[in-house]
């Protein structure tokens, strides 16, 4: 196996020791040679930086490794592989605008995948006894093959024995664009209860937080979901250009309405230019797995920063294999910090804004246009 394969396959990728950080060392040198070798605008980056492979020997050196930053990927295809191994391009950014293109070979694609179930496992999140119903506050993948948040929630059906499954954006061939149907996704909830088997509700928050407030004006009384349901939110809580949620109001609120542990509401964290899945913790934390190392950057330096400094956030995995998209510098707005008390020892990420102007407007915002519509 490659020292990026044995990383992969750590017992515990959320308790980092001394030898983890060796090995993932070691697994970035390993990708940092092939994307040197086989990608030449990469290694013209590297030659303008002056950095060389030999500087990277321990942790303390990973800042060293040339980063690029994410609107790159929104212009250029810098592929370290040729075309025609390519087996899947996932783009950002909702449907419309400009769009980040990150194209997966097949080793590229089977490591991603084995990272996500090996976090959603470690996180207790995987259960292939239990048989769940599923509504997806996301675009239907059959309609947005690309979207990587269609993608990335269409895959996570697949962490337990899959009853039945809603896409609540649908498309509309009329209009030729998506919709959001409250009142068609509030009767499906309700077959779910019906039903009794646990429910999984994923995808962008602004649309669950909609379906709360539809619940609410019914009259009706609280759902009961049970403690093996779960909420399981991502891409950016916008609900307009302006107007976001406000994140603790809405845990105790969909946990009243739907009748579950607020514990059981996660929120998770991602680019498709970076591929890991950052998942809360039940103290509502993004750990960092072993497989990833996240650093804070002075906005106007760029220096690193210590725990609890905001800054942009810097990513960096050694798994991609196609694009050289393995040191990502961010314009997310964020701080790191430890000693988490749900007892995870890997760092955590705390999440403070984006930078920038509407150019940089995420997939949330994209999709939750939908609800003025």
């Amino acid at each position: 196996m490659t020292a990026i394969e044995r990383l992969i396959e750590i017992d515990n990728p959320f308790h980092i020791t001394q030898a983890h950080d060796a090995l993932f060392v070691e697994a970035l040198r390993e990708a940092v040679k092939w994307h040197l070798e086989h990608n030449q605008v990469y290694s013209n980056l590297a030659a303008k930086r002056g950095f060389q492979l030999s500087q990277l020997q321990t942790i303390a050196e990973v800042p060293l490794v040339p980063h690029i930053f994410v609107n790159a990927f929104k212009y250029h295809e810098l592929l370290s592989v040729p075309q025609d191994q390519i087996v899947l391009t996932l783009t950002s950014s909702g449907t419309t605008g400009q769009k980040s293109q990150i194209m997966f070979d097949q080793v590229s694609l089977d490591r991603g995948l084995r990272m996500v179930d090996r976090v959603f496992d470690t996180m207790g999140l995987k259960r292939l006894d239990q048989k769940v119903n599923y509504i997806l506050f996301a675009y239907d993948p059959e309609e947005a093959k690309q979207v990587g948040t269609a993608y990335t929630d269409d895959n996570l059906t697949n962490l337990t024995q899959k009853g039945r499954i809603y896409h609540a954006l649908r498309w509309n061939a009329e209009k030729k664009d998506f919709e959001f149907r409250p009142a068609e996704c509030y009767a499906k909830l309700r077959e779910y209860v019906q039903e009794g088997l646990p429910v999984r509700l994923l995808g962008f928050p602004a649309f669950l937080h909609h379906l709360v407030q539809y619940h609410q004006a019914s009259g009706e009384p609280p759902l009961r979901l049970g403690d093996d349901s779960y909420v399981l939110t991502g891409g950016g809580w916008k609900t307009s250009e302006t107007a976001a949620i406000d994140k603790q109001q809405f845990i105790r609120e969909v946990a009243q309405v739907l009748g579950i542990p607020g514990a059981n509401l996660r929120d998770g964290y991602g680019l498709v230019e970076h591929g890991i899945a950052y998942i809360e913790c039940r103290e509502h934390h993004f750990h960092v797995p072993a497989f990833a190392r996240a650093l804070i950057r002075d906005v106007g330096s760029l220096d690193v920063l210590p725990d609890g400094e905001i800054g942009f956030l810097h990513l960096v995995t050694p798994y991609m294999n196609s694009m050289p998209n393995i040191s990502l510098l961010t314009s997310d707005l964020a701080i790191t910090g430890r000693e988490c008390p749900c007892g995870r020892t890997s760092a955590y990420i705390e999440l403070r804004g984006r930078a920038g102007t509407k150019k940089n407007k995420g997939c949330a915002f994209t999709a939750a246009q939908l609800l003025s519509k």
